[in-house]
């Protein structure tokens, strides 16, 4: 059975990727990843010392780079293989990443593994998953090409790392009892294409569990089909997803077809609604200021729901991602429509989205781009961050959500999570009360009395503070056509401060606050501005806009155009 498509023809190949100019993009990708990754290049290396560097310091890219590096190795002279079949020097090089990656002690990263005192080879993480599904798809494709040694012990590996730790698992895998996340996706999808591909004579006999797993990651998303990890989740996790979809409704012979339900549907259209000017986008949680999309799953999600699904031009996808996730690249190439291609979806500029349940509001229109949260303190990929927004224009956020930090160790553990400034609500664009009170971790702390009205979007955010004293917070958003307006209402006795974060230094000046092309006017009279500079985990700098309240004053407002 063909559960790859069109990528078992060596014609699309040879002939259409290297001729097609729709593939001019994605061949320059891959010759330039033959260069970055491969061409001299020796294998990276994965040292002990950097794999128990996790542990030591919380720094996870001591490792995972030249981990990383390697999975580029692998994709990169996988495709160029399957591109150039006559040239030698790629297969070559395949075999020894092949047989590299043969030899680690683990596929997971040492950030997920359970215990490194103990030895867990077989241990199953995000991308020991993404590794098995890989090689899967390699030896499906070119196992007849590989040296016959590096194909059987790929075989192997596979078998004893993937299948043999999935089945022989009597309490299961965290991430299929008890996961909602693009754990889910990522995790169970690529182990069920790997028995799909590898051992397909197993596969009915364990499929009831990927069953359980897909409809655990899809009871993730609301009804709206609001991704509320981050964008860059929604790529991840639903870019997984529909790959195991695919090559199920494949399996099956169309008997389960994930697409036909409604909720999918719905998912499928979030990513397109999250662009607010030009590529600036919105990046709540743990997303990404400026968005591409990816160009295989758009492509593929656009043939199925063609009335629902936009795909903007492809000057803004990517085929690779930093990961080097193969499936994904492979994706891109074989889903890649050349009508779609031809004929992206005019990028209208006016657009509104009311999220209900997932409480995200977004307009978009000539002049400007915005949005705005409510939501609680305990969301997938959490930001303490009920009731912020983001203002976008001229193609870039100027009044910012800043999104992910770096990830470390300490970024993961609630305990610490909170003290950097990404993830605190001091962070984002949202009052705190004496001296930096800020919003607390936890479902409880939420918003309350949302709505969304006559184009008013408010919220009462006093119950993300978890402060007695801090009684309403009333904001209310109105957007118009070349503005918006914030209106805040206090019910509190503790000192108020207004902050508003940007990408870059702002002038003040008599009632109006100068972020490039962004003014935002307020009255002077009711405060006093100060502004301070910080340097991110990501080594940008931010401007944190602080609108200290003058005694007895309970209300702010301010414009942004």
């Amino acid at each position: 059975m063909n559960l790859i498509g069109k990528a078992h023809d060596p014609e699309f190949w040879s002939v259409t990727v290297r001729n097609n100019p729709c593939y001019k993009k994605y061949l320059d990708e891959r010759h330039s990843d033959w260069i970055k990754y491969c061409e001299g290049k020796s294998i990276a290396e994965l040292r002990y010392s950097a794999f128990k560097e996790f542990t030591v310091s919380g720094n996870r890219a001591v490792y995972e780079n030249p981990y990383f590096i390697r999975r580029g190795q692998l994709a990169t002279s996988a495709v160029m293989s399957l591109i150039y079949p006559e040239e030698q020097k790629y297969i070559d090089y395949l075999n020894d990443i092949v047989f590299a990656i043969c030899d680690e002690y683990t596929w997971s990263v040492s950030a997920h593994h359970p215990n490194l005192d103990v030895y867990y080879k077989t241990h199953i993480d995000l991308f020991a998953a993404e590794t098995g599904f890989a090689l899967s798809e390699i030896y499906t494709l070119l196992g007849d090409r590989l040296d016959t040694l590096v194909a059987k012990r790929l075989k192997v590996e596979v078998q004893q790392r993937i299948i043999d730790s999935f089945m022989n698992n009597p309490d299961l895998f965290w991430w299929e009892t008890r996961c909602t996340n693009n754990w889910a996706a990522v995790c169970g999808g690529s182990v069920g294409c790997t028995f799909m591909l590898m051992r397909p004579d197993l596969f009915d006999e364990i499929k009831p569990r990927f069953d359980k797993i897909m409809e655990s990651f899809l009871a993730g998303f609301r009804n709206d089909g609001y991704c509320l990890e981050g964008t860059s989740y929604w790529h991840y996790g639903f870019g997984f997803f529909i790959t195991y979809a695919d090559m199920v409704k494949t399996y099956t012979e169309g008997k389960e077809d994930y697409f036909a339900r409604e909720k999918v549907k719905t998912i499928a259209t979030f990513i397109q609604k999250m662009y607010l000017s030009g590529q600036a986008s919105v990046s709540f949680a743990d997303g990404d200021r400026t968005l591409r999309y990816h160009l295989g799953t758009l492509h593929y999600l656009k043939k199925l729901y063609p009335d629902d699904v936009k795909v903007y031009s492809p000057s803004i996808s990517y085929n690779k991602d930093g990961c080097s996730r193969f499936c994904l690249l492979l994706n891109s190439a074989i889903w890649l429509d050349e009508d779609i291609y031809n004929n992206p979806t005019p990028d209208n500029a006016d657009a509104e989205y009311y999220a209900n349940e997932s409480q995200w509001y977004i307009k978009r229109t000539g002049t400007y781009g915005f949005a705005a949260k409510a939501g609680h303190n305990a969301e997938h990929h959490n930001h303490n961050d009920v009731g912020t927004f983001i203002f976008a224009k001229d193609g870039e956020q100027l009044i910012t959500d800043m999104g992910r930090a770096v990830y470390v160790k300490q970024y993961f553990k609630n305990e610490t999570r909170y003290d950097f400034i990404e993830c605190s609500s001091l962070g984002h664009n949202l009052p705190y009360f004496g001296e930096k009170g800020a919003q607390k971790l936890g479902k409880q702390h939420s918003a309350s009395d949302v709505s969304f009205e006559d184009g008013v979007f408010s919220m009462d955010i006093a119950g993300a503070y978890g402060d007695e004293a801090v009684r309403s917070v009333r904001r209310a958003f109105t957007a118009g056509e070349s503005s918006v307006k914030m209106k805040d209402v206090f019910d509190t006795d503790e000192p108020i401060t207004e902050r508003i974060v940007s990408l870059y230094p702002p002038t003040v000046d008599n009632g109006k606050i100068t972020v490039k092309s962004c003014t935002v006017s307020f009255d002077p009279s009711v405060c006093t501005v100060s502004v301070s500079e910080m340097e991110t985990t990501k080594k940008f700098m931010i401007y944190l806009i602080d609108f200290k309240l003058n005694d007895g004053i309970k209300e702010f407002e301010i414009e942004m155009n």
